[in-house]
């Protein structure tokens, strides 16, 4: 079987004026990928190799300095063809 890599959007909470900040520590994280910072919200991709990964990601997010919450949008697992 090939490994399978796990794909998440979320929506990080912060204060306004702190947003930024919080968005260029989450940046600067392996396998976080900030696309978005507007009044608050932080949308982040996340890739992970499992499940479990990825939701100690979101873990490490919630507990982040001046996050307030981190909502789940989407999650999808890619799997990469045995024959390619």
């Amino acid at each position: 079987m090939t490994p399978a890599a796990h794909i998440a959007s979320v929506i990080v909470r912060a204060r306004p004026e702190i947003a930024a900040d919080v968005a260029a520590r989450i940046a600067a994280t392996p396998g976080h990928e900030v696309y978005a910072v507007s009044e608050g919200k932080v949308i982040v991709v996340i890739e992970a190799e499992s499940a479990s990964a990825l939701a100690d990601c979101m873990d490490g997010l919630r507990h982040e300095p001046d996050v307030m919450l981190v909502s789940l949008v989407y999650h999808e697992v890619d799997q990469e063809p045995e024959n390619a």
